[in-house]
């Protein structure tokens, strides 16, 4: 399953970066806010996503720990499958990365 997607910069751009939180926080924390908007504000169209641990996180405010790799590299093959690998360049911060 997709998980939702945030975008930023422009969605016809020639590249597309895709960015992935960390363990502790999800995509709107302060340095992967920083690097999108900064990546947007250069050309390119970002798109940040979290992973179901994380979501499940925002549901119901428990901290939990990540997903097992299984579920994380689940989570990035649907991300990629849904954009396409052209013009894709993928990153993420800490575990994210």
């Amino acid at each position: 399953m997709v998980p939702e997607l945030l975008c930023d910069g422009p969605p016809d751009a020639e590249r597309t970066i895709v960015l992935a939180h960390g363990a502790g926080r999800g995509w709107d924390s302060p340095s992967l806010v920083a690097i999108a908007e900064g990546v947007a504000r250069a050309g390119h169209q970002v798109v940040r996503f979290e992973f179901p641990y994380m979501v499940r996180r925002r549901e119901d405010g428990t901290r939990r720990p990540p997903d097992r790799q299984p579920v994380l590299l689940e989570t990035w093959r649907a991300v990629i499958d849904a954009l396409g690998p052209d013009g894709l360049v993928i990153g993420g911060k800490s575990m994210g990365g």
